[in-house]
């Protein structure tokens, strides 16, 4: 079961003792490292201006390379299951919890004038001379050192409860945005990579996000082949792997005209996605927002 692991005690990331309400189940070291993404660009999602970091000092499962599932399992405390930290530390958790709220609220209240912001930047550089067949992308967290450890864990070490912390992100996002959508579509798996991974990150991801939203999530589309690992691939050859990689399933009349909610962890090239959306919207599907927890930057 998914709930073994106890939660709200230590900090996903690097298990250091926490508040129980403190936001996300992160301490305060790790939440000043994110950087929730405010402003972004309003066709790809990267960030463009004004990003929200927290004090912080001076690169989708197809986009990490085995040197970071390497750094992770040497540094990472929630994967190695080193817990020495946790009797050597004696933090403030009061002062920490009342930081994190405090952080927090900054980001929420960033949302004030954005819309206002995004007709000026509507295109970056990254996406200006691309075409993308959804309608829009948004990301909620920079890819970085501290953020990628939960997708990690979630992907390649099946703590399938991460998913659960994943998924209230992305719920503020969507809220924050004032989104909303008639059906969540996760990203699928090939049948063979599922059965070696034994889940869907993705589709466990979208069912807690269906689940704070009452969004229903609608099982549609089909992943046709196991395809390559993309990390190292270019824009081009990712595009001719990807091409007719996925199809819409037969009976799926109800999207036909309806606004969807794609969902998946990562968002790099958007090569992915940008597939599925073409078969979607070829399909009839009217407005695809897709929703990822991470992105890199184009600093």
């Amino acid at each position: 079961m998914d709930f073994f692991f106890p939660q709200n005690i230590t900090c996903l990331i690097c298990q250091k003792p926490i508040d129980p309400n403190n936001t996300y189940s992160l301490c305060k070291d790790c939440f000043e490292e994110m950087t929730f993404i405010k402003e972004e660009c309003h066709k790809c999602g990267k960030p463009v201006i004004n990003r929200i970091n927290f004090d912080k000092s001076d690169d989708e499962e197809d986009n990490l390379a085995d040197e970071d599932i390497k750094e992770i399992e040497d540094n990472c405390i929630i994967l190695t299951g080193n817990n020495e930290l946790k009797d050597a530390v004696n933090l403030k958790i009061d002062d920490d919890e009342e930081y994190i709220l405090e952080k927090f609220e900054e980001y929420r209240e960033g949302y004030g004038k954005v819309e206002e912001k995004k007709i000026e930047y509507s295109r970056c550089k990254f996406c200006e001379n691309k075409n993308f067949y959804f309608d829009r992308a948004i990301s909620c967290i920079e890819y970085c050192d501290k953020s990628k450890v939960l997708v990690l864990s979630l992907k390649y070490y099946g703590n399938t409860y991460m998913s659960r912390y994943i998924a209230q992100v992305m719920r503020d996002k969507l809220e924050f945005e004032q989104l909303s959508a008639d059906y969540i579509i996760p990203v699928p798996l090939h049948k063979k990579r599922m059965r070696i991974r034994g889940f869907n990150q993705a589709e466990k991801i979208a069912s807690y996000i269906s689940e704070y939203t009452n969004i229903p999530i609608i099982d549609c589309v089909k992943r046709n082949r196991n395809t390559k690992r993309l990390y190292a691939l270019n824009k081009f050859q990712r595009e001719k792997e990807l091409k007719n990689a996925f199809e819409v399933k037969g009976g799926s009349e109800k999207i036909i005209g309806k606004r969807i909610i794609l969902v998946d962890d990562i968002f790099t090239t958007g090569t992915t996605v940008n597939e599925i959306s073409k078969k979607l919207k070829i399909y009839g599907v009217d407005e695809i927002i897709v929703l990822t927890f991470l992105t890199r930057n184009i600093d």
